[in-house]
């Protein structure tokens, strides 16, 4: 809300709260609720210059005033004479509060206390000065104790209702935390099985760059075409581009965003599931599905690797909310997780199963399921289909990461999976997948690619 706006709002709504007002003498001094909204406007506003806003309300509070109280009477001269000392106590108030208490400023909530007493006091007591010059009444000992009891509650009022804003807006600032750190648990939880999915890959990449370098190194005879070689050092070459833009990637990833989390961050399970619940809610939302998710802990775990575990619980939870996506159209559908400490082959796991009421997977499908490039997801209308990942990161973070296993069953009323954590992995420290490389062969494939290695940065 701009500074024009907020003076605005403080002024109209301070102004009509004038006419919510108890009389205290015949002169046509009035106790109103106008100065009290204004205090706690300026607290509320501190960006704004009391000095301005207040004669602003100078004007306008007993302007409006002025035409309730014509419209009662119809005497303009005698309505003038009641209603201008009204401009005394906001001049007054205006000149305490922003230049002669100004060193009290807004806290602690004692000093704005004297703040408003003072400024509250002075205010009325300008005002009852132009109502003796003008005739209206006279001074008094007892008027101005008046006065002091009168500061010393609206006082009280504003800071109480100053109190009860600060802890509003506290509680608003936590919620709106604890809402965007959720959304970053989500969104670190996606980077990091995409991290991990590319670490993997580097492997893969390693293993091609040094395959193709071995080439050029067969190829580097006589009876081999000249091209030939060139050809095999340029793949070779080329795949070693695609490998450093891979890893700067996965650096840029992890020294801007996942280096955010600290890695003695910890996240219950409990916690974990209370975003997973908004995750599902947002998403069918978005897509105008009828899904309901259900969930329940026996067990509720510290989880040093929370990312990778949340990664692991989304994707197949992402799993579950396509499968009810692909029944009929209003389809009510559920999705059920429930947590739970079981003993297997006498060690101690966290079994998580996760149910739906979906569409299924086909018999003849379910031992390809986690097969990399499997996919059962295909749009008819566009001829897209999924690249068929989710599942096969979410089985290797469980294993690799977790020591972990999969048990699954399906049928046409639904799919359960059963993820099985061992305790001691769920809850240990595991490493970061900074430090992951992967494998590129045999001792003389490693020689082979550190000498291509040396051969390709020299180009650099």
């Amino acid at each position: 809300m701009s500074k024009n706006s907020k003076l605005f709002l403080m002024v109209a709504v301070s102004s009509l709260a004038s006419q919510i007002s108890l009389n205290m003498f015949q002169s046509g001094f009035i106790l109103a609720l106008s100065p009290l909204m204004m205090a706690i406007f300026l607290y509320l506003f501190k960006d704004l210059d009391p000095f301005k806003a207040c004669c602003w309300m100078a004007l306008f509070s007993p302007l409006v005033r002025f035409v309730v109280e014509l419209l009662k009477t119809g005497e303009l001269g005698q309505t003038f004479s009641y209603v201008f000392p009204d401009c005394g106590f906001f001049f007054g108030f205006a000149l305490s509060f922003a230049y002669i208490t100004k060193g009290l400023g807004y806290s602690p909530y004692h000093m704005f206390y004297i703040k408003i007493i003072i400024s509250d006091f002075l205010g009325n007591c300008l005002e009852q000065t132009l109502r003796v010059i003008e005739g209206l009444t006279v001074f008094s000992l007892n008027t101005f104790a008046t006065f002091a009891m009168i500061a010393l509650i609206r006082g009280f009022i504003v800071i109480l209702v100053a109190i009860a804003l600060d802890i509003y807006m506290s509680l608003l600032e936590k919620r709106e935390h604890e809402e965007n750190y959720k959304r970053l648990v989500l969104m670190a939880s996606t980077f990091e099985s995409e991290v991990y999915s590319m670490r993997k890959n580097m492997s893969e990449i390693e293993d091609i760059m040094t395959n193709a370098f071995s080439l050029y190194r067969d190829l580097d005879k006589p009876e081999y075409p000249e091209s030939l070689r060139d050809t095999a050092l340029l793949i070779a070459k080329d795949i070693h581009e695609v490998k450093k833009g891979y890893r700067r990637v996965i650096q840029g990833l992890q020294d801007n965003f996942l280096a955010d989390f600290t890695d003695d961050s910890k996240l219950s399970i409990s916690d974990l599931l209370k975003i997973l619940s908004i995750d599902v809610d947002q998403s069918h939302e978005q897509e105008g599905l009828n899904i309901t998710f259900h969930s329940s802990y026996e067990t509720n775990y510290s989880i040093q690797n929370h990312f990778a575990f949340m990664s692991i619980l989304r994707n197949f939870i992402s799993n579950s909310v396509d499968a009810i996506a692909r029944m009929p159209k209003g389809y009510r559908g559920d999705v059920f997780i429930r947590c739970r400490d079981m003993n297997r082959n006498g060690k101690k796991y966290c079994a998580i199963e996760i149910k739906d009421n979906g569409i299924g997977i086909p018999a003849e499908d379910i031992e390809f399921i986690f097969v990399p490039g499997f996919s059962t997801k295909f749009d008819e209308d566009t001829g897209d289909i999924n690249r068929g990942v989710g599942l096969t990161l979410a089985k290797d973070l469980l294993e690799d990461q977790f020591h972990g296993t999969i048990e699954l069953s399906s049928d046409s009323k639904g799919t359960l999976f059963t993820l099985w954590f061992p305790v001691d992995k769920l809850t240990e420290n595991v490493n970061s997948y900074s430090n992951y490389s992967g494998t590129i062969g045999s001792e003389d494939n490693v020689e082979q690619y550190e000498q291509g290695s040396a051969i390709l940065n020299s180009g650099e």
